[in-house]
């Protein structure tokens, strides 16, 4: 039998190396990459998918601490929080951390500078207004951009039942006279708190794109970018002012040369992602295509191009009718293309799809299979946008916050909202390099909000938002399967359905930080089991130990 000292030093090994055989994930000999399912790169501590050994076997990395990092607890209560009270209090390794190893302040976040377009050089880049349009640049790695178009809805009539044009326009004009049809009363510096998830250049918080260099479209013509036309004085110019900004950032920002570009946006502007996308990666790559077809020769180093991927948030809008059988959204925005003009801006392979019909190319399920860029869907399965503005829904069943339970008919309508987005967005996630993350929880823009948040995982306990997409961005080629849906219907992703915020989960871990613990490091309940029963051999070896000889 070994000595007391040996056996609390073997069982101490055991709790360290039962866990990884438990699983068979192990970063020996894989420090930098993949390994069977979980990962051994820098990027997987904020992801919170690193191999259990990832911090022993590569000598880096910042363990987790309940469902959050330590450096993730610093961040958001320095005042309560440091490495040596979370080490203390509640047991957590916070060696590798990025907070324990630099102490002091925390480095200065770059800024989000405004750019309004030269009237001289794109006279008609316009908003609603006629105020020049602009959009905020945030320097990073020359190599890589994120184009992100920004949210805000669009003018329209009020009345749904009955749309017309005059009341469209008069809406259009309120509209004029806000930011979101102006640049008049812009910042000069984008607000932090406007750049949150997805778009932040803090790494906690934004792992995947927090050093890209991002360009934020001010949202100013209405349309989505589409428009072309001046009508009783209201600038519908969003084709020129997406024009202009993608010449600006082609002469001075040099795009043209970077190795990637990601088109992304929230809600409105997720929908210029469908519109768009395509349009700007046919240009960007246009060197590339034109040199292929006009020359024999191999391509040289002055014709690099960029590769273009498309990321909406929330922008996968369905042509369905309201709970009275109305065609309440889709007919305002009918009203809205029709009085703008604004067809022409809309998807190009789409438009030829439905020469008659331009107003189906409004909704991405009529030409999902002709949208041909590399494309990942971020949208909930019940999108809260469209059960209020387009079933007309206002209950929510299994307990929505402030909302009435729903009746039999309209708890159907809710339900089948979630198939009839996986059966709408199916031809284009099922294309190669492509996918979608839907969570089966109501919500709307989820990027911004949920990007690492693990109650948000898709499914239960498996990808966050974040994780999902830095898989869909490391495809090569392959059957690898991007497409992250929740199987549950509402409510049955618990963690989801329940998650309210960060500060929630700092309270369920003060509450009870033990069994907490447990099942947050766990990562499974097999491993959960296989550290209760070291744990429990530990506890009796204690009292053989004690024993006297």
């Amino acid at each position: 039998m070994l000595p007391c000292s040996e056996t609390v030093t073997f069982l101490a090994c055991l709790l360290c190396v039962y866990p990884v055989a438990m699983a068979g994930n192990s970063c020996v000999g894989k420090c930098g990459s993949w390994a069977e399912n979980c990962w051994c790169n820098e990027g997987c501590v904020s992801h919170g998918n690193c191999c259990p050994d990832y911090s022993e076997v590569c000598g880096r990395g910042c363990g987790k601490c309940g469902s959050n990092s330590c450096d993730e607890w610093i961040k958001w209560d320095p005042k309560r929080y440091s490495c040596a009270s979370l080490e203390k209090e509640w047991g957590c390794d916070c060696s590798g951390c990025t907070s324990c190893k630099h102490p002091g302040p925390a480095p200065s976040v770059p800024l989000a500078k405004l750019v309004l377009l030269d009237s001289t050089i794109h006279p008609e880049a316009r908003c609603l207004d006629g105020s020049m349009a602009g959009y905020y640049l945030r320097r990073g790695s020359s190599d890589r951009f994120i184009i992100y178009f920004e949210g805000g809805g669009w003018c329209y009539d009020a009345d749904c039942d009955d749309p017309t044009a005059q009341g469209t326009l008069a809406n259009c004009k309120t509209r004029a006279n806000s930011h979101l049809g102006s640049t008049k009363t812009l910042s000069s510096v984008m607000p932090e708190s406007y750049l949150k998830g997805s778009l932040s250049a803090d790494q906690v918080q934004n792992p995947v794109f927090h050093n890209w260099t991002l360009v934020y479209l001010h949202y100013c013509d209405g349309a989505s970018w589409t428009g072309d036309s001046v009508v009783n004085g209201l600038h519908f110019k969003g084709q020129r002012i997406l024009d202009a900004v993608i010449s600006e950032l082609e002469s001075a920002e040099g795009i043209r040369s970077a190795s990637r570009v990601v088109i992304s946006g929230d809600s409105a502007g997720a929908s210029a992602v469908y519109f768009h996308a395509d349009a700007i990666s046919q240009r960007l790559r246009a060197c590339h295509v034109e040199r292929k077809l006009s020359d024999s020769q191999p391509l040289e180093g002055d014709c690099k191009s960029p590769e273009v991927l498309a990321l909406p948030d929330a922008g996968f809008f369905l042509d369905l009718k309201d709970r009275w059988g109305k065609n309440c959204w889709p007919d305002q925005m009918r009203s809205l293309f029709n009085v703008s003009k604004a067809y022409g801006g809309l998807h190009k392979a789409c438009l030829a799809r439905y020469p008659s019909e331009p107003w189906q190319c409004l909704f991405p399920e009529y030409f999902t299979d002709l949208i041909s860029t590399r494309t990942f869907i971020l949208n909930s399965l019940y999108d809260s946008s469209e059960l209020t503005y387009t079933l007309r829904l206002y209950c929510c069943p299994g307990g929505c916050e402030g909302k009435p339970s729903c009746n039999a008919k309209d708890a159907k309508l809710f339900q089948a909202l979630r198939a009839e987005h996986i059966k709408a967005w199916l031809p284009l996630v099922s294309k190669p390099g492509n996918g979608v993350w839907a969570p089966a929880c109501v919500d709307h823009t989820m990027a911004w909000s949920r990007w690492t948040d693990a109650a948000w995982a898709v499914p239960a306990g498996g990808e966050t938002m974040a994780m999902a997409v830095q898989k869909w961005l490391d495809w090569e080629s392959g059957p690898q399967n991007l497409v992250f849906e929740d199987k549950v219907a509402w409510p049955n992703n618990g963690p989801c359905s329940n998650s309210k915020s960060l500060k929630l989960e700092s309270k369920k871990l003060e509450e009870n930080p033990s069994v907490d613990s447990i099942s947050d490091f766990s990562g499974s309940s097999g491993l959960a089991a296989a550290m209760v029963t070291v744990i429990v051999v530990w506890l009796f070896t204690r009292k053989v130990c004690a024993q006297p000889a």
